[in-house]
C-alpha cells in the first residue's frame, strides 16, 4: 500500500514538473519582427533600430537588440538586404537565438533620415561672415549657385574660413565647414565676387610736370578699388605738395609713381654742408646748385672754396657731402 501510494506521488510531482517547466520554456519565447523598410540614423544600425522584439526576457532583448546589422548609407540614401543576409549577420553575433520566431522578409529597404541644407543658405551663410570680415563698403556676388546638401538629423553649425583672404581684384573662395550633431559632416567651397569702393584723390583739372598737389587740383570720387592700380590715395594730406612727376589729364586716379618727393632745397638756397672723417664732423656753408628732395644728391658750391661737391639732402637746411 505504502509502495503504491509513493508511485503515485511520484508520478504527481513528475507530471506537475513537465507542466511548470513548460510554463518556464514557453515564457522565454521570443518574437523579432522585421518590417520591410525602415528608416535610420547614425554611422551604423541594429536590431534593435529596425525591428520589434516582444518577449518576457529583457536581459535577452537587450542582447538582441545591440546586434550590428550594417553601416548607414549616406543621408537621404537607401540600399536593399535580402533576409539571408540579415539572418546571417544576426548570427555572426554569437548571441542566444533558441526560442526566437522570426518574421523576417525577404528582403529590407534601409534608408537613413536626412535634413536639406540649400544652396541658398549657404550662400547666406558665407554672405554674413564676408560682410563681417571685410571692411568698408563692399558688393558681394555669388559666383555661382552650390548645391543643396542632405545632412544627418541634427543641429548644424557652419564654420567659415578663408584660406587665400578677401580678394577684390579676383574671386574670393571661402570654405563652409558643416557640423552636424557635434561632428564634422562635410565642407563647401564657394566663390564671391567682392567689390569695394573708396574714395580716392582724381585730377580735378590738367596737370603739369612738375607741379605740386593742391588743395584746388585735386577731387575725391568714388571707384571700384579692385579695378585700380596699387598705389592709390584716400587721403589729401598724404599728397599735398608732393609736385607730379608728368603732365597729368583732368579725371586720372593719382598714384604713387606718378609723384615726387616734396622739394626741400631750392636752387640757390644757402644751405649747411656736412662731412664726417671718423669722430670729426666739418660744416661749412654752402650755397644748393640743384633742388633736392629728401634723400637725394644735389650739386653744392662751398662758400669759402668755391669748390662744387656732390651731397644727400637731409632736411630743408642741409646737405650731406660725400667724402
Amino acid at each position: 500500500m505504502k509502495t503504491n501510494l509513493y508511485r503515485l506521488i511520484m508520478v504527481i510531482l513528475c507530471v506537475a514538473g513537465i507542466f511548470f517547466t513548460g510554463q518556464s520554456v514557453r515564457a522565454q519565447e521570443l518574437t523579432v519582427g522585421i518590417p520591410k523598410e525602415a528608416t535610420i540614423t547614425g554611422q551604423y544600425f541594429t536590431l534593435g533600430d529596425i525591428a520589434s522584439i516582444n518577449g518576457d526576457d529583457t536581459e535577452r532583448i537587450d542582447s538582441l537588440r545591440q546586434i550590428r546589422l550594417g553601416h548607414t548609407p549616406q543621408p537621404g540614401q537607401s540600399y536593399v538586404l535580402a533576409g539571408d543576409i540579415l539572418m546571417a549577420r544576426v548570427r555572426a553575433a554569437h548571441v542566444d537565438l533558441t526560442g526566437i520566431t522570426w518574421q523576417m522578409p525577404k528582403q529590407l529597404k534601409v534608408t537613413a533620415l536626412a535634413q536639406s541644407i540649400s544652396g541658398q543658405q549657404l550662400v547666406k551663410q558665407a554672405k554674413q561672415y564676408l560682410k563681417a570680415s571685410a571692411t568698408g563698403e563692399v558688393m558681394i556676388t555669388s559666383a555661382g549657385q552650390p548645391q543643396d546638401i542632405l545632412v544627418p538629423p541634427g543641429e548644424i553649425v557652419f564654420n567659415m574660413a578663408l584660406p587665400y583672404g578677401i580678394r577684390y581684384n579676383a574671386p574670393t573662395s571661402i570654405s563652409v565647414g558643416v557640423q552636424v550633431a557635434g561632428r564634422p559632416f562635410t565642407t563647401a567651397i564657394l566663390r564671391f565676387d567682392i567689390k569695394k569702393y573708396q574714395q580716392v584723390a582724381i585730377a580735378s583739372r590738367a596737370l603739369n610736370a612738375n607741379e605740386p598737389i593742391t588743395a584746388d587740383n585735386i577731387i575725391f570720387e568714388r571707384r571700384d578699388i579692385g579695378r585700380l592700380v596699387p598705389g592709390y590715395f584716400t587721403e589729401l594730406d598724404k599728397i599735398l605738395g608732393l609736385p607730379v612727376k608728368r603732365q597729368l589729364a583732368p579725371g586720372i586716379v593719382i598714384t604713387e609713381n606718378m609723384l615726387g618727393q616734396t622739394v626741400l632745397i631750392r636752387r640757390g638756397q644757402p644751405v649747411t654742408v656736412t662731412a664726417k672723417n671718423g669722430s670729426i664732423e666739418v660744416m661749412v656753408s654752402g650755397i644748393a646748385l640743384q633742388d633736392g628732395s629728401k634723400g637725394e644728391f644735389i650739386r653744392v658750391k662751398n662758400i669759402n672754396s668755391q669748390k662744387v661737391i656732390s651731397g644727400q639732402v637731409i632736411d630743408d637746411t642741409t646737405v650731406r657731402a660725400n667724402i
